[in-house]
């Protein structure tokens, strides 16, 4: 069977071979050190008509099941309908699943995956390398209350890694920046949808967002976790929400966690 990087090089342009080299060996390195749940190796296969290289074994699976054909989040959010020239922010892309299919139905328009962990981004460079997705723009950052670094806690697997609560002993340093320096950095005038993602830290990073900033966003979709987050309620969220101008409403709950799907009253957005 063909080696990862000999399935890799026959479909990734030349000149964007030096720019996930690096990537691809950090990778290689962990798949074969570390706790016992870390992949015995990485893989690459055909998913709803897209590339992936993933960790074998790992929690990459499950998430690729909840992708592409049997897609979880826009079939979840009926409310929004994809424009050719949308803007679609995803916060928490993890390997970039979401940010893929977001990008095939955006074609005249941007993505931006952002994602912390610098293993799974590693991944999620090459994806969008393999896909050659040349309207996924994608950040390496946590997304926060302030910018700066914070501390981000791995969960025992590969994803579920959250920047609200230690989950195991370790952890790394990320930048961090605020949703309104992202907008700010990016020159991003309108997003017409956003998801959320990201073990808790979605409450800091929307309480902390002013009305102004929220107004910019059409639809955004927030996968809340109460058992991360003490120090508010869905609820809390659900309000400032509200107060920017959002008609919210809340699907899949569980006792500590489910989605808020948050659409602007007024749309203004075209």
């Amino acid at each position: 069977m063909a080696s990862v990087k000999e399935m890799i090089a026959p479909v990734v342009p030349e000149r964007l071979k030096m720019v996930i080299r690096p990537w691809y060996r950090a990778l290689q390195g962990s798949a074969h050190e570390g706790p016992p749940d870390r992949p015995a190796g990485l893989a690459i296969g055909s998913f709803g008509g897209f590339e992936l290289a993933y960790r074998k074994g790992t929690a990459d699976e499950e998430v690729i099941k909840h992708s592409f054909d049997d897609d979880i989040f826009f079939a979840g959010v009926p409310e929004y309908q994809p424009g050719a020239a949308d803007v679609i922010i995803d916060i928490g892309a993890h390997i970039g699943t979401f940010s893929l299919l977001a990008a095939s139905k955006v074609k005249h328009g941007k993505v931006y995956a952002i994602e912390a962990s610098e293993e799974s981004f590693s991944l999620l460079r090459i994806n969008v390398a393999l896909n050659q997705c040349a309207n996924i723009s994608v950040h390496h950052l946590a997304m926060a209350d302030r910018d700066g670094t914070c501390t981000l806690y791995h969960d025992i697997g590969n994803w579920g890694h959250s920047t609200v609560k230690k989950l195991s002993k370790s952890s790394e340093i990320v930048e961090s920046c605020s949703l309104s320096s992202f907008l700010e950095k990016n020159r991003i005038e309108e997003c017409q949808f956003m998801k959320l993602n990201c073990e808790g830290g979605e409450f800091p990073i929307l309480l902390s967002s002013s009305n102004s900033v929220l107004q910019r966003f059409g639809t955004i979709l927030v996968l809340y976790h109460c058992d991360l987050w003490g120090k508010n309620t869905a609820d809390d969220l659900v309000r400032h929400l509200e107060s920017s101008g959002f008609n919210c409403v809340v699907r899949n709950r569980s006792k500590m966690r489910g989605w808020i799907i948050a659409t602007r009253a007024a749309k203004t957005m075209h």
